[in-house]
């Protein structure tokens, strides 16, 4: 046996044992629900959102949450008449907020989202986007998740069905990505998290110093964050109570841009989650040799016995944690997504670490 099977025996076995492990974190709930309605303040960065802003608001308006709660959307520098769609609403929970021009932090979200909560008034802080719609019951269902000792809570966003092979793929990686956050954060290691769908402490927020340690970083206000709770002894649980999104991105060039930034968080993650990001690379480069080596002739049977399990795994893991009906139709893209995601993750996170990509 050669350094290639040996690498890919090990690389293998270590991403097999991380899906295992993501599984069992998809069997763990929450069975401790806090109680009380504590003030809550709703907060929607907003650039450029005239067009979905309005289908948000609605949503929240048709929150059923009987605590004290407010909406604060800040209009982060729009060049549109997302600020005069907000303002024009006769709703006196809504707030609007304009982020300065000046930015606080590298990341212009961040800088907007600290403006935000600068003007909040809530204990609890919930985050979506503007182009979210979260169901009625979000707000009630997102607080009763703070028991004691839970600082963060982050759950998964899904988009509108869209039509195609090119949406479909965008629409399972969104699913793997949420079956990542869920299983981690059942495991008590949360790996990743949305803010389409997050709330914490202000309490949380105001130990951590804000965003001041990862101003630095563009993107991450949700996923960075969530690393910084992660080291103190608050608890991070998953959010069953998921939001929609708007299908994303349609242009090719917009898609690259988006898996660009997402790819370069993997880069910037510390200590025992750089190590399983090495290890996940790794395996990967080795599946590129593998195919390499297939596509000139030289059939390998240990390759495609690994290659087999690993599709086997991922299909067991999105299976269990697709929500319905619709999301577990996305699998039977799941063939194409198994090849792309190899150049996927050995371009892109290179790419993305290096700052290939643009901020919206």
């Amino acid at each position: 046996m050669g350094w290639f099977e040996v690498l890919l025996l090990v690389s293998g076995g270590v991403y097999l044992a991380v899906l295992l492990w993501l599984n069992a974190g998809l069997r763990r709930h929450l069975t401790t629900l806090a109680e009380g309605w504590p003030r809550v303040s709703v907060v929607v960065a907003a650039r450029d959102e005239e067009a979905q802003i309005g289908a948000c608001l609605d949503a929240l308006q048709a929150q059923d949450y009987e605590g004290e709660w407010e909406v604060v959307v800040v209009d982060d520098r729009s060049t549109d008449q997302t600020a005069r769609s907000v303002a024009k609403r006769s709703w006196d929970r809504l707030r609007l907020v304009h982020a300065p021009r000046e930015l606080r932090f590298r990341c212009p979200k961040k800088s907007a989202l600290a403006a935000g909560i600068a003007a909040s008034q809530g204990e609890l802080l919930l985050f979506t986007d503007a182009d979210c719609q979260p169901p009625p019951e979000w707000v009630r269902n997102t607080v009763r998740l703070f028991a004691p000792g839970v600082g963060m809570v982050a759950g998964h966003a899904f988009p509108q069905p869209v039509r195609g092979l090119r949406q479909g793929l965008l629409a399972l990686d969104n699913l793997a990505v949420g079956a990542l956050g869920a299983g981690s954060m059942g495991m008590g290691t949360p790996l990743s998290c949305t803010g389409r769908n997050l709330a914490y402490r202000l309490q949380v927020y105001e130990q951590l110093g804000g965003f001041s340690a990862i101003g630095h970083l563009i993107g991450g206000d949700d996923v960075y964050f969530m690393r910084l709770v992660s080291s103190t002894p608050w608890r991070i649980v998953y959010n069953p109570c998921q939001v929609q999104c708007s299908p994303g991105p349609q242009a090719w060039k917009a898609i690259l841009q988006q898996k660009l930034r997402h790819a370069s968080k993997a880069g910037n993650y510390q200590g025992p989650a750089r190590g399983l990001a090495g290890a996940v690379y790794l395996f990967h480069l080795l599946l590129l040799v593998g195919v390499a080596k297939l596509a000139s002739g030289q059939a390998d049977l240990l390759f495609l016995g690994v290659w087999a399990l690993r599709w086997l795994a991922d299909l067991a893991l999105l299976y269990r944690f697709a929500p319905g009906a619709r999301e577990r139709r996305l699998l039977r893209h799941l063939p194409f997504l198994e090849v792309l995601y190899i150049p996927y993750v050995l371009v892109f996170t290179a790419l993305g670490r290096l700052g290939w990509f643009r901020w919206k």
